[in-house]
């Protein structure tokens, strides 16, 4: 159980628990609009794609699993319970799947653009990607919940989260700062070098080079130049609770309101902004979306404008008799 303090919201929790659901539900419906994408428009459906659905799931379970440990912090006012742990344990494996796949892509850009190599796309790493992306989270997660570290931390100085749950806050400072390493922070603070090193130098080399991604490799379309902008994707959104983490191991009590607020927004917002980068701003994804709509819209207005004849035609329009006007 919390202690008395955590049975009061505060305004600042308030806020953030507001953030927190706005940006999952945002996440959510952006996922699903990825996945729709990705069945449907088939010109995008290459590798690069199949990596970014896997990335997309695993920032789905983030979005839920903070949704549903915001609206648990609300009716439960702040209390550890059983559906705070589960949270924890699904947000937990999810945050370290989700940096991994963004390592895999990142790794696979690399390959394919400066080595000019189809090898990250062979049936054996494709199955090692799944054991090390999924495994390895799921394995130290496990670790992580038999250990029995994983809960509610009540005192908003010095949790490294927004209204959902991760680390407890009973555990002795140094093994807290170590679980979060373990558990999240150290895999993101890794997933933040390697990423902005390699994408960056790759988006150099194109520019210097100034050869379009399809004639460096023939499996990229034009528009995968989005993928080497995931790195600046992922520190705009979850830059700010690793800014709090650092206050904390500083062991700095004054956590600014405005971080507060960020993170809340940021961690749940991956999904989001995974359908902004490539879906909203992909021209052949919204050239097809647009196509159906006005496909749909012609649809309609021929329909429109057929209608029965009069009604002592009532029989023949019945079998199928129509005129145009």
């Amino acid at each position: 159980m919390s202690n008395n303090s955590s049975m009061i919201i505060s305004p600042i929790e308030y806020a953030s628990a507001g953030c927190t659901i706005g940006s999952s539900l945002l996440s959510i419906c952006g996922a699903f609009v990825i996945f729709w994408t990705y069945g449907r428009v088939s010109s995008v459906r290459n590798f690069q794609r199949t990596l970014l659905i896997w990335l997309t799931i695993a920032d789905l379970m983030i979005a839920s699993g903070n949704l549903a440990g915001t609206i648990d912090f609300l009716f439960n006012k702040g209390v550890d319970n059983d559906v705070c742990i589960a949270q924890s344990v699904v947000t937990t494996f999810a945050s370290m799947a989700s940096f991994f796949w963004t390592l895999v892509i990142t790794v696979h850009m690399m390959v394919s653009i400066q080595f000019k190599s189809d090898r990250t796309r062979s049936a054996v790493l494709k199955v090692l990607y799944h054991l090390i992306c999924w495994g390895v989270p799921g394995i130290i997660t496990l670790v992580a919940g038999l250990w029995g570290v994983l809960g509610r931390n009540s005192n908003s100085n010095t949790a490294v989260t927004g209204s959902w749950c991760w680390i407890k806050d009973d555990l002795p400072y140094l093994d807290r700062i170590t679980w979060m390493l373990i558990t999240g922070k150290g895999w993101e603070i890794t997933c933040f070098i390697l990423s902005f090193s390699v994408l960056v130098l790759l988006k150099l080399k194109l520019y210097l080079s100034r050869r379009r991604l399809r004639e460096l490799n023939a499996d990229f379309r034009d528009q995968d130049t989005h993928y080497l902008y995931l790195w600046l994707l992922l520190w705009l959104l979850r830059v700010w609770g690793t800014v709090r983490f650092l206050l904390v191991c500083s062991q700095n009590d004054d956590n600014v309101t405005f971080l507060i607020i960020l993170h809340s927004i940021g961690d749940s917002a991956q999904a989001f902004g995974n359908f902004v980068l490539f879906c909203l701003l992909d021209k052949e994804v919204m050239e097809h979306i647009k196509n159906m709509y006005f496909c749909s819209r012609l649809e309609n207005v021929e329909h429109e404008r057929l209608i029965p004849t009069s009604e002592r035609s009532t029989n023949k329009a019945k079998r199928g008799s129509y005129i145009v006007i």
